[in-house]
């Protein structure tokens, strides 16, 4: 059986003094030290978290490429996960993305002239995100005010009336001539083209329409139809030749809303 220690005396006189010497076939060993800075006790689900250390030897002189571990414990033994060398200043970065909850530590293997060390142990909890938030309810629709409500009346009344360009009532229309003629029986004046009443009414936000409102359609900025916005996203409008007074859908993001009461 081996000892650590073999030691061999010699004893001799140099000039009158006794000299004895040792020998021996044990090396010194460096105590080392691993650390782990802070990291965040918990993370959401998909994060990343950076896992950082130094290395150090005796008199707290980093360790240069020596070769760490990163470790990770879920609730049995340690696995390990990662290596990499230290740099010159001793010191060492991982970057993982935990699916789970885990216990982490760097550990340090050792070698001929350095013990082996470990880290402290660092819990880093992993939250399954907060589901997002349901979509905002769509606002309720907007009742008509009674000025309102009796115009797309009066308009209604003449569904099926014919189309005849320049026309204003009281049997045919062309969609001015009908939008004119509508207010009138409301006891609103308008005047008798389509931008000539878009320039006479208040402008009102689209999001902001109602029934008895004007939805005015425009190529490029020129108004070239009307209708009365009868609630649903449709119009009651005399719409083209052959055509008649009828409730029709509002066929295209190209327009204004406006208000004449």
């Amino acid at each position: 059986m081996s000892t650590p220690w073999k030691r061999t005396a010699v004893i001799g006189l140099v000039s009158g003094t006794a000299l004895v010497a040792f020998t021996s076939n044990a090396s010194a060993i460096t105590p080392t030290t691993q650390s782990l800075d802070d990291v965040p006790d918990s993370i959401e689900k998909g994060s990343s978290v950076t896992l950082s250390g130094t290395l150090t030897g005796m008199r707290d002189r980093p360790l240069t490429g020596e070769q760490v571990t990163l470790q990770r414990r879920t609730g049995g033994e340690w696995t390990s996960v990662a290596t990499a060398e230290t740099g010159g200043d001793g010191r060492v970065t991982f970057r993982r993305t935990p699916a789970a909850s885990a216990d982490w530590r760097i550990t340090y293997g050792g070698d001929t002239f350095h013990d082996p060390t470990t880290s402290d142990v660092a819990r880093v909890q992993v939250r399954t995100p907060p589901p997002p938030p349901p979509p905002p309810r769509p606002d309720p629709p907007r009742p008509a005010a009674p000025i309102g409500q009796r115009i797309v009346n009066i308009a209604a009344a003449h569904a099926g009336s014919p189309y005849a360009y320049g026309a204003s009532g009281p049997t045919r229309f062309d969609c001015s001539g009908f939008a004119q003629f509508v207010h009138r029986k409301a006891g609103i004046q308008l005047p008798r083209t389509s931008g000539e009443q878009h320039r006479a009414v208040r402008a009102v936000p689209r999001h902001a329409k109602v029934p008895g409102d004007l939805v005015f359609f425009h190529d490029g900025g020129r108004v070239y139809h009307v209708g009365i916005y009868a609630g649903g996203n449709r119009i009651w409008a005399a719409p083209e030749t052959g055509d008649v007074v009828r409730k029709q859908s509002i066929y295209t993001s190209s327009y204004y809303v406006g208000r004449a009461w």
